[in-house]
């Protein structure tokens, strides 16, 4: 009992120094201060972004936008398409914007140099409020932990320039901040590209990361070999794990999203855990803290019930449900949960 009560003094103390370092980066970062969507206009042309698989091809363009007064304003971007998978499969793909240095000063997007901007696969308002959901993905994460990705939601107007005459569409689209922003964020570090043995990883953040994926229904990501996951080094001790890219997740369903064929499942809706076994003690601790936040994670989800269709709200909520369920029924927990972790053999502390 003596441990049970150091471990969650210091979950607690842990959690409430990230969230001050959060709530410090909020101050700082005009694009994300406000939740209010942020109405845009952007014109390119997709058949060249698309069609480039370089990494370091960029297309110039402007972002249009309206400033504080109220008056018509710029800035100068550089446009690129990124994932293989969306750019084979969607019309648009999701894009990089870099910034030029210098010309962020008294915009929305000052202090940011780079960022993800997430599109809809397709036209149309059945793929927007897909694009919502993802969102509001990242929306639960930050009653998860308080390391997580700052975004905000966009009014596109886009129009694609593959002809004279082009053609506009009206997008629910949303900008992700930098991984460099979020390190700087928190004073850290990132992590370079490679493998991440599970002992290196901080074992809280990495089960409450794990509880989370579960709970949207997210098996598309590995922290080992930081598969839409980014690693942070606070410099004062194991890693940090802060995921991404929702899409393929049950909760979001996308008609694009199949699980991998190796995976026992056969629709992203279907729940699989697929984290690793951690001390008991520290999960069942995740687990009660998941509880714990259960009114403030469907009051999230609450926070945009008025973005979506009643069905698909509806819908929402009651994976989110299933997913306590689940947590409450401690048979369905030990099967889906504790016993389905992946073995590894941890090196304790």
């Amino acid at each position: 009992m003596l441990r049970i009560s150091f471990i969650a003094k210091a979950l607690t103390f842990a959690l409430l120094i990230g969230i001050s370092l959060r709530t410090s980066a909020f101050q700082k970062d005009v694009l994300f201060a406000s939740e209010a969507p942020l109405d845009l206009e952007i014109v390119t042309n997709f058949k060249l972004l698309k069609g480039s698989k370089s990494d370091t091809a960029f297309f110039p363009t402007f972002i249009k936008f309206k400033n504080q007064e109220g008056k018509p304003d710029s800035v100068p971007v550089n446009l690129r398409g990124r994932g293989n998978s969306r750019r084979a499969q969607c019309f648009f793909p999701p894009l990089w914007i870099k910034i030029p240095k210098g010309s962020t000063k008294n915009t929305p997007f000052e202090g940011n140099r780079s960022l993800k901007l997430v599109l809809p696969c397709q036209e149309g308002d059945s793929f927007n409020q897909l694009i919502v959901k993802e969102y509001i993905a990242y929306k639960l994460y930050e009653q998860v932990s308080p390391y997580f990705f700052q975004t905000r939601l966009i009014n596109l107007t886009l129009t694609d320039r593959q002809n004279k005459k082009g053609k506009t569409y009206a997008l629910t689209a949303f900008v992700l901040e930098d991984v460099e922003n979020v390190a700087d964020n928190y004073k850290a570090k990132t992590k370079d590209s490679g493998l991440i043995l599970p002992h290196f990883v901080n074992d809280t953040l990495a089960l409450k990361q794990d509880f989370f994926a579960f709970m949207i229904g997210n098996t598309d990501w590995s922290n080992t070999s930081q598969h839409n996951v980014k690693m942070l080094d606070t410099g004062k001790g194991k890693f940090i794990p802060v995921p991404y890219d929702f899409d393929y997740s049950g909760f979001v369903n996308a008609p694009y999203a199949v699980p991998y064929d190796y995976l026992p499942i056969t629709k992203v809706t279907e729940r699989l855990y697929r984290g690793i076994c951690r001390n008991e003690v520290i999960t069942q601790l995740v687990k009660s803290d998941f509880l714990q936040s259960e009114s403030q994670i469907l009051a999230t989800l609450e926070k945009y019930k008025s973005l979506l269709p009643s069905s698909e709200f509806e819908s929402s909520r009651n994976y989110l449900m299933d997913f306590f369920s689940i947590l409450k029924n401690e048979t369905a927990f030990q099967t889906q949960l504790a016993s389905a972790c992946q073995k590894y053999n941890l090196v304790e502390n």
